[in-house]
């Protein structure tokens, strides 16, 4: 059978209205989605309870660590073993070694990062010391706990109790190297969102069972986000940073959709090139996914977070069962979007 590889657009001028107001009804489910929760935590008055807020986390949670193995890695697979790719990329699996560079560049990024704030709280505490052996220890100690404890005030993180390590580590150390990890998930999915929107945008007759899967898709993805964000210790000075990121989701599949139309008759989406920019793109995006999905959303969350040590079994239970919640019915979601 012959096979004939971006030729010519297949795109059909069909459901134009309906393409169209797409644009719209994206951005405001994932709007939706991504502010519900950061509303829920800041304005009070939605009067929503905090049990709501920690579902929304771990189902969250559960989504984001599906879009990376189904929806990103998976889409890598299928673009680079398209019979229009060519042999090169049929040879190897590209999509898992394009996942590897991701999972390589976040581990780098976080343990460099890691590893530098590791050094100054180790220069700080040997400044302690020294500080010791010149006058009264406790003198001392007394000026860095003051100082920790107004650190620890400015990040919006209560102080009442101050281990030594608190004391001796810069409470800002905790956050930054969170912070590493949210502005990378955060570029993960969002440049995902353009191509979901570029793709749903030139679409043939498939377009009305994807318009709502994506629907589905860019919500439940948004609650995961959002809830990251609205679960975070921002600093003062950073209190619009995740606003400012959950509008930058909410926006850009809107944006694809947007683009996608403009281009609907150039856009060749069997073209080797366009195959494989996407591939190569959403298997490396899923690397990032993966590592921050199985480090920071399931391990640190589920095993190593104090907070979820110190829970009931049951709650415990609640947060285990929405994950799975989230991860399956965005894992079903693969089947059409």
């Amino acid at each position: 059978m012959s096979l004939t590889c971006g030729t010519a657009s297949a795109f059909e001028d069909a459901n134009m209205p309906a393409r169209i107001a797409s644009v719209f009804v994206l951005l405001v489910l994932s709007a939706a989605g991504a502010f519900f929760p950061l509303l829920a935590v800041n304005y009070r008055f939605f009067r929503i309870p905090d049990t709501v807020i920690y579902v929304t986390r771990y189902f969250g949670s559960g989504v984001i660590v599906a879009t990376a193995f189904i929806h990103l890695l998976g889409e890598s697979q299928d673009s680079l073993s398209h019979p229009c790719v060519g042999d090169f990329f049929s040879d190897y699996s590209w999509a898992a070694a394009f996942s590897l560079m991701g999972v390589v560049t976040m581990f780098t990024i976080e343990a460099f990062t890691h590893r530098r704030m590791d050094h100054q709280n180790l220069q700080f505490l040997s400044h302690d010391e020294e500080c010791a052996s010149d006058i009264d220890k406790n003198d001392c100690r007394e000026v860095t706990t003051v100082l920790a404890v107004e650190s620890r005030d400015e990040c919006g993180v209560s102080g009442s109790s101050l281990s030594d390590l608190d004391v001796i580590k810069p409470p800002q150390d905790t956050f930054l190297k969170a912070l590493v990890s949210i502005y990378l998930l955060e570029f993960g999915i969002v440049f995902h969102s353009v191509f979901v929107g570029l793709s749903l945008a030139v679409a043939g007759r498939e377009f009305k069972t994807l318009f709502v899967a994506i629907c589905f898709h860019q919500f439940f993805e948004g609650m995961g986000l959002g809830a990251r964000f609205a679960t975070a210790n921002w600093p003062a000075h950073m209190k619009k940073t995740p606003w400012l990121l959950s509008a930058a989701y909410a926006i850009t599949t809107p944006l694809g959709i947007a683009v996608g139309l403009g281009v609907r008759h150039l856009y060749l989406d069997d073209s080797p090139t366009s195959l494989i920019v996407v591939g190569v793109f959403d298997g490396f995006c899923s690397g990032l996914l993966i590592y921050n999905g199985l480090v920071e959303l399931m391990a640190r969350d589920f095993i190593n977070d104090p907070q979820m040590k110190k829970t009931s079994h049951g709650r415990f239970a609640l947060a285990y069962m929405v994950f799975l919640l989230g991860a399956s019915m965005m894992a079903l979601l693969g089947k059409w979007a």
